[in-house]
């Protein structure tokens, strides 16, 4: 049966192992001074060694003679472990076996002492698999297990292994297979298997291997059956993948902006069944060869590209600047990223393409100014008009201070006059008196103490002047200043709240004596009061006997302020609509409620106004 070349060339001893010299040493310094530990925890990228070393640990811990830390490989122990015929060595698969009751049966197994071997070694690969629940029934037994076992845990994501389980262990990390250990090996390999190896092909293999030894022995092995000959095209063509010369024609179009000539040349890549992810990775180690190119060209060695291209790298790197490489890069490794998530792969390499095309890999602004340019708007020149240059213009100030009020607005087109606008406020010149307030007296002018008191004569009425009258000059007329509010007329009644007339006695009609009234009479009469007042008496119950007209209300502002004049007022009122004449009495009801919630805001508005000593006139 024909064995793959991984497993034919799978390393018996730490000496085949390459790349892990750091491990290596380390573990066959433990065999030789026997101080090989409980646990242990390999991690790394797949392909680096983790199993095989986990193998050979197992081999060397059992070996009768090891040589020089290494298994012997002649043993009868060697040999069973290599055969996998014994049951002292478990190598478990932590994906497949994965929940508590294995883990349960592990645990049963431990106990056990070995059949052949020195030692039990369980080997658990990719243990991050294992469930909560297994790893803690797995914590016990790997801290402290019997003395006749060992545990050697293997794993690609290291993140996934709880930190209760890793301190335990002995971790060791395994580095990527480097590329010329890797060429070297497949060099060794192509010679034992009687094939020719070209050597770039080798090292073709080992880059796209992405430092896994077990990638490499398989991409060696599908190319060795195309041709016996391997050369970088036979890899490529194996591979799947576009050869440089493709990479070069991608980086010197994109420096060119020939967006047509990329896409056409990705389609003919795709119609030859070359895929789309691997170009644009390809094209992504390329660009990253540019960027090390033109930070440090003189570290050939760090680059992708064989030695016989970097000339032709050096002459691409030229036509870049550093921040057109880093954009480029930026575009490549966001492609990279999705295009696994999407079928539509060749369309998502075209996008990147073309932004990678334009303006030297920044996305173009797609906009309708890119297409149609508008004529440039000739802005009028701004007003070099100053606001002293206004105020020249205006009428001489005159002796008060008043607001400057820059007006910045166009005028009109016929304008006699500028107009000046009034201050917002006047300052009284220091020699002109100030009146008395309009509500405080004005003092009588001042007589002597004893002097006689003589009476101006009076030969005229009071509202009308002497017939020889000279009107006082505009000098001495005292200044008189407007009341804040408007006196109302007085009203049948004779005092200052005016009321609805409509429908009330004459003046001077004789009222009838008061008996009775109906609920009709009294709303009527409230509909013909003023609005404070109806409101006030509104929703109250009203009584009548003796001419005694009763209203029992709930309102506090009625109950307590209508008092004296205020009632007599009330009174007037009320027989004049009515035509009665009648005695009020206000009285406060026994359910009465709290002043906060029964006050109307008319109410309250009253009784503001009556706390700060505000006059209020309501009209209708």
């Amino acid at each position: 049966m024909y064995l793959a070349l991984y497993r034919k060339y799978r390393p018996r001893t730490f000496d085949d192992v390459i790349s892990q010299e750091h491990i290596t040493t380390t573990l066959k310094n433990q065999i030789i001074n026997g101080s090989a530990g409980h646990a242990y925890l390999f991690t790394g990228s797949r392909g680096t060694g983790k199993t095989t070393c986990a193998k050979i640990l197992s081999m060397a811990v059992n070996c009768d003679n090891p040589e020089n830390g290494s298994p012997c490989m002649k043993c009868d122990r060697c040999r069973e472990i290599l055969e996998g015929t014994t049951p002292d060595v478990v190598e478990m698969d932590a994906a497949s076996n994965r929940g508590v009751e294995d883990v349960r049966r592990l645990r049963e197994e431990v106990a056990y002492t070995p059949v052949s071997c020195k030692y039990r070694v369980y080997i658990i690969d990719e243990v991050h698999m294992l469930t909560t629940e297994a790893f803690n029934a797995l914590l016990k037994t790997l801290e402290e297990p019997p003395p006749h076992v060992k545990f050697i845990l293997a794993t690609t994501e290291l993140h996934k292994v709880p930190a209760t389980i890793s301190s335990r262990c002995q971790r060791f990390e395994f580095r990527r297979i480097d590329i010329n250990d890797s060429a070297k090996r497949l060099m060794e390999v192509a010679r034992k298997e009687g094939f020719s190896l070209d050597e770039e092909a080798a090292v073709l293999i080992s880059r796209l291997s992405d430092g896994g030894m077990r990638d490499a022995l398989s991409v060696l092995d599908r190319c060795a059956s195309c041709d016996d000959h391997i050369t970088t095209a036979v890899v490529r063509d194996c591979a799947g993948i576009a050869d440089n010369h493709h990479l070069y024609e991608f980086s010197e179009m994109i420096a060119g902006r020939n967006t047509a000539g990329c896409i056409r040349l990705l389609g003919e890549l795709h119609n030859q069944s070359k895929d789309i992810a691997l170009i644009i990775n390809n094209l992504t180690e390329h660009y990253r060869d540019l960027m090390i190119f033109k930070s440090a060209p003189q570290e050939s060695d760090l680059l992708y590209a064989l030695p016989d291209e970097i000339g032709r790298v050096s002459a691409i790197a030229n036509m870049y600047s550093m921040g057109e490489v880093m954009d480029c890069l930026s575009l490549l490794s966001e492609c990279a990223e999705n295009i696994g998530r999407t079928k539509q792969r060749k369309t998502l390499a075209e996008m990147c393409l073309v932004k990678m095309c334009a303006r030297g890999g920044k996305a173009p602004q797609f906009s309708e100014s890119a297409y149609v340019q508008p004529a440039p708007v000739q802005k009028p020149a701004p007003s070099v008009e100053k606001p002293v240059e206004i105020r020249e213009a205006a009428p001489a100030p005159s002796t008060k201070k008043p607001t400057e009020i820059h007006d910045f607005s166009p005028a009109p087109a016929e304008e006699k006059a500028p107009v000046q606008q009034p201050p917002l406020w006047e300052e009284e010149p220091p020699s002109a008196p100030e009146p008395p307030p309009w509500d405080e007296p004005v003092p009588e002018p001042h007589v002597p103490e004893g002097a006689p008191f003589e009476a101006p004569p009076m030969d005229f009425p009071f509202d009308e002047a002497p017939a020889n009258a000279q009107p006082l000059s505009e000098e001495f007329a005292p200044k008189q200043t407007p009341p804040e509010f408007e006196e109302e007329p007085e009203d049948l009644a004779g005092d200052d709240y005016p009321i609805n007339t409509e429908g009330t006695a004459p003046v001077n009609a004789e009222l009838k004596p008061f008996s009775e009234i109906t609920p009709e009479q009294w709303d009527e009469a409230l509909s013909k009061m003023d609005f404070m007042m109806s409101s006030m008496l509104r929703g109250a119950e009203i009584k009548c006997a003796d001419g005694v007209l009763t209203v029992i209300s709930a309102n506090p502002m009625l109950v307590n302020n209508v008092k004296g004049e205020e009632l007599a007022e009330y009174e007037k009122k009320l027989s004049a609509i009515l035509g009665m004449k009648l005695q009020l009495r206000i009285e406060k009801s026994n359910d009465s409620l709290d002043a906060e919630e029964s006050n109307s805001p008319a109410d309250k508005l009253l009784k503001k106004a009556r706390e700060l000593g505000v006059t209020v006139k309501i009209k209708d």
